[in-house]
């Protein structure tokens, strides 16, 4: 049985047991849009993922939108990428063709946020969220 758990005045709905979560995304102090956040558990459980909007802002969720993030340490994932221009597309007949990851093959990538920021393995961005409080993570990254 799920519990849902309404706070304020806000048709936003939390999980029960999750606390309401933004992240604020700033590269060399301009907000970074349309880019994924992503929190992964440091000791195990659930993640919570988030898009920024125009102002650098993500509503984390765990199921859903805005729907919080469960308390504990997370590391943190932030990709923002573009198909590269200079890359041809696939050819017509490798369209629905699959790496060896089950991944259909696209363009080459030009990431927008640093690379170091894609991966838990060589991301230094961490946080905790704390149980009963608004949360509000601001991560101002530099290109260089």
């Amino acid at each position: 049985m799920t519990t849902w758990l309404v706070v304020g005045c806000s048709n936003q709905v939390l999980l029960d047991g999750a606390a309401k979560t933004t992240v604020t995304v700033t590269l060399d102090d301009a907000p970074v849009e349309e880019a994924a956040v992503v929190f992964t558990p440091v000791e195990g459980g659930r993640s919570a993922s988030g898009r920024t909007d125009v102002s650098g802002v993500a509503q984390m969720g765990t199921a859903r939108v805005g729907d919080g993030v469960f308390p504990g340490e997370y590391k943190i994932v932030i990709v923002k990428s573009i198909d590269d221009p200079s890359t041809p597309p696939p050819a017509e007949e490798d369209q629905h063709e699959h790496t060896g990851r089950g991944r259909p093959v696209y363009a080459k990538q030009i990431y927008l946020v640093p690379k170091k920021y894609i991966s838990t393995s060589t991301s230094d961005l961490s946080t905790v969220v704390e149980a009963d409080v608004e949360n509000e993570v601001t991560l101002k990254l530099n290109s260089k």
